[in-house]
């Protein structure tokens, strides 16, 4: 077998020594360039197609980490900001704005009569009179300065402590605390008085409650309001609601 290889490698010596020098060089090249093809298909293109799958892989990483860095980024930025800043903010606005009620009121209530004063005005001022007849007087339940702002369901109607003249003296309820679901830093107390009497008796009673070195807060007053009243002419009927203001939720007892 040596001797066949020896004998073809002879014959392939012959034919190239006979070729001319340009056929010559022709034939390297060809040889040179099925080296290369063979080179290339054995060993470089499998190199290549490594490669270029890496470079598609680290390519597709290198994505996937931008996208977890963006998420990042915007994570943070939603923990720098706080949800609640506007309503903490509003919190202090408020909070500050009920430091300077409260010093307002202060200062107020030392020229507003204190709650548990009101029952012995208005029986004063009625005694003084002595025209008059006390129908009816009676505590309004304790209400927030801003309860109708804080709350839709206000109950605002007198349900306390009811007294005719005979019983005042002996008689005392208290009133029962308003419901909790709202506490207002600032307090309404009101009483109810109904009068009976003269127009101009009356009249001079208003009057003089206004003159009052104590300071009292009007809420309404009306005048013959009853449907089948028992009082003839000229009789009349006057109902008036007054209050004060207090930082104190307790009511008084009349």
């Amino acid at each position: 077998m040596n001797a066949s290889l020896i004998q073809l490698w002879a014959s392939i010596t012959d034919k190239f020594d006979a070729l001319k020098p340009r056929e010559r060089w022709l034939v390297f090249g060809a040889l040179l360039a099925v080296v290369y093809v063979a080179i290339n298909a054995l060993l470089l293109e499998p190199v290549l197609l490594q490669k270029k799958s890496l470079t598609n892989a680290i390519s597709a990483d290198e994505a996937q980490v931008q996208v977890l860095r963006q998420q990042l980024a915007q994570y943070a930025g939603q923990n720098a900001i706080d949800p609640d800043a506007k309503n903490k903010q509003r919190i202090v606005v408020l909070q500050s704005n009920l430091l300077s009620l409260e010093s307002k009121l202060n200062s107020l209530q030392t020229t507003l009569i204190q709650p548990d004063k009101i029952p012995e005005l208005l029986r004063s001022l009625l005694k003084e009179n002595g025209k008059l007849k006390l129908i009816e007087l009676k505590t309004l339940t304790t209400t927030g300065l801003l309860d109708n702002i804080a709350t839709n369901d206000t109950n605002t109607s007198p349900a306390i402590a009811s007294q005719t003249p005979n019983a005042m003296a002996t008689s005392s309820t208290a009133i029962s605390p308003t419901s909790e679901k709202y506490i207002a830093p600032v307090f309404k107390h009101g009483v109810e008085i109904t009068i009976e009497g003269r127009y101009l008796d009356l009249l001079a009673y208003v009057s003089e409650l206004e003159r009052s070195p104590w300071h009292i807060l009007w809420s309404k007053a009306a005048l013959n309001t009853d449907t089948s009243p028992t009082y003839e002419w000229p009789s009349n009927r006057l109902k008036l609601t007054v209050y004060t203001l207090s930082l104190d939720q307790t009511w008084l007892s009349i």
